[in-house]
C-alpha cells in the first residue's frame, strides 16, 4: 500500500506566544501549554485550601514548578502513543467498564444462579500430622 503525502499539515501551525507586551519570553509558549500551566495552577490553588496540602509552604514549588512541569509533560510526551490527558481518561473508563467480555462483547450474567437438581458429592480432605512429623529436631 502506498502512502499519499499531503500538505494539510503545512498549514496547521502551532499558535505561539512570544512576548507579553514588550517583554519577550525567554522561550516561545504555545497556548496549549498555557492551558496546562494555569489549569494545573488552578488546581493547586484548590489543593492549597485542604490538609496535608495546606501545611506545605512552598508556593514557588506549588505554583511554578508543578504547573511548569505539568505541562511540559501534557504537552511534550505520549503515552501508549496518546496525549497524557486522554490517555489518563482513556484509563479511568476503561477501569470503570465491567471486565467480563466474550470477543469484545459484554457477557450478560443469568439473574438466577444455576442449581443443580440433585445432591453434589464431595469429600472433604483431612490429613492430621503425625506426631513424628511435630517433633523434627
Amino acid at each position: 500500500m502506498r502512502r499519499m503525502r499531503t500538505y494539510t499539515s503545512v498549514w496547521k501551525v502551532p499558535k505561539m506566544l512570544y512576548g507579553i507586551q514588550d517583554i519577550a519570553l525567554p522561550f516561545p509558549v504555545s497556548y496549549r501549554q498555557i492551558g496546562f500551566f494555569f489549569g494545573t495552577m488552578a488546581v493547586m490553588w484548590v489543593l492549597n485550601r485542604f490538609p496535608p496540602f495546606s501545611l506545605i509552604d512552598l508556593w514557588m514549588v506549588e505554583y511554578f514548578g508543578i504547573p511548569g512541569f505539568a505541562a511540559w509533560f501534557f504537552t511534550k510526551h505520549l503515552l501508549d502513543g496518546k496525549a497524557p490527558h486522554r490517555f489518563i481518561m482513556r484509563w479511568i473508563a476503561f477501569q470503570l467498564l465491567p471486565h467480563e467480555h466474550n470477543r469484545y462483547m459484554e457477557i450478560t450474567r443469568p439473574k438466577k444462579p444455576h442449581v443443580y437438581s440433585s445432591p453434589v458429592a464431595y469429600r472433604k480432605l483431612s490429613y492430621t500430622p503425625k506426631e513424628d512429623d511435630l517433633s523434627d529436631d
